[in-house]
């Protein structure tokens, strides 16, 4: 059975003469002590009742030596219930939590592995850049919180730009490194009083447009490309996606043929997972069946079979995949003069081409699997009639 005893800890006298309170924990053997982070001088503390008397504080010294043996003793019988051995060393450290001084990599780590651990593997992947960001552009592998100055971010920023990051690149690596300090701050990490971010701001620039009209999905259709060649299967991705209303390349990479039925077909989109159910036009269902394999888990041959089913691992292969993909596509825009084309093209195009079809944003943001509406109010709606959607699918993907 613990005890546990309030005294001076007599071996350590300050420059002010006074000595640390302490309370002594006794476990058979075992020994621990807890500074209170209080010291008072010998005539102030009574031996017998174990409590400060004579200091213009003793009223809340003693609170807080109260609170502690309450809660010292409620550990213990918790450890002992509970079948364990209730050492001195355990009561402590229970009690007492260890600070750990991390620096803003270490943090960042920590945040990568609960993400992970949480299965958001691309939330993990996003941060994990970002250190790799930090590590490569100040050549350092340890950084303090205290370093993170609106100077520091400056300077940082000025490394990025001149390693040849775009703005809006930048400003996505500065994002996660904000997000990175506010949550060492909301985990008393570090105090909020020096936050660069009252003064530093994050840059953005407008991006170029990112939809294409139906005349120049009509020209990325009649290109003439090698066929299998790796534009070839990059228009193809692009058209599938087109076809299925701007279905995102992640999800694109992980339908499965059992998704599909009586002609639709219905998955919960990765990043927000609402359902989305698609009826397949005649140009969709080609390229799905000139893909399909039964060997294969997925239809499209994004993801090795050997990483199916392991979510970190196929993150990373249609990450690697997205990049490729997007190069080819570049040239196919470049060559058709029709700008920057990007697998995420075919969603804006489609959502521009059905508002300029006359199609309402409410049935557009329904399609693309987005809230329409006051959020509120919206609750109380029927969805869009399946019938209505299907038709505007249909006429916008038809060439």
């Amino acid at each position: 059975m613990a005890k546990f005893k309030v005294k001076l800890d007599t071996r350590r006298q300050l420059k002010d003469g006074t000595y640390p309170l302490i309370i002594r924990i006794h476990s058979g053997s075992s020994r621990r002590d807890i500074n209170l982070k209080t010291s008072v001088c010998k005539e102030e503390f009574d031996e017998a009742t174990q409590r400060v008397v004579k200091h213009p504080n003793k009223k809340e010294i003693n609170q807080k030596i109260t609170q502690t043996l309450v809660q010292l003793q409620g550990t213990a019988l918790k450890i002992e219930l509970a079948e364990e051995q209730a050492t001195a060393g355990k009561i402590k450290t229970t009690v007492v939590k260890p600070v750990v001084k991390m620096d803003v990599i270490q943090f960042a780590q920590k945040i990568v592995l609960d993400l992970r651990e949480s299965k958001k593997y691309g939330n993990a992947l996003f941060y994990q850049s970002a250190i790799s960001a930090l590590k490569t552009y100040t050549g350092r592998q340890t950084i303090q919180f205290s370093e993170v100055s609106y100077e520091f971010l400056q300077k940082l920023e000025s490394k990025m730009l001149a390693g040849g990051l775009t703005v809006n690149g930048i400003a996505m690596y500065m994002r996660t490194i904000r997000a990175i300090y506010n949550r060492a701050i909301k985990e008393k990490l570090i105090d909020r009083a020096n936050y660069p971010y009252e003064s530093y701001r994050i840059k953005m620039e407008a991006t170029a447009k990112r939809n294409i009209s139906k005349e120049d999905i009509k020209a990325i259709v009649a290109m003439d490309i090698e066929r299998d060649s790796p534009a070839w299967h990059a228009r193809n991705f692009f058209m599938l996606s087109f076809n299925l209303f701007g279905a995102s390349f992640v999800d694109l990479a992980t339908l499965k043929y059992t998704d599909i039925i009586k002609g639709r077909i219905s998955y919960r989109r990765k990043k927000t997972h609402k359902l989305y159910n698609i009826k397949l036009t005649s140009t969709a269902w080609e390229l799905i069946q000139y893909y399909y394999s039964p060997e294969r888990t997925y239809i499209l041959p994004v993801v090795p079979e050997s990483s199916a089913g392991d979510p970190e691992l196929e993150r990373r292969h249609i990450q690697q995949a997205t990049k490729t993909v997007n190069k080819y596509l570049k040239q196919i825009g470049t060559a058709l003069n029709i700008g920057h084309l990007t697998t995420y093209v075919s969603r804006h195009s489609a959502a521009t081409i059905a508002k300029r079809m006359g199609y309402s944003k409410d049935l557009i943001a329904e399609a693309l699997g987005h809230e329409f509406g006051n959020k509120v109010t919206g609750i109380y709606l029927d969805t869009f009639d399946q019938e209505v959607i299907d038709e505007m699918i249909l006429s916008v993907s038809k060439i």
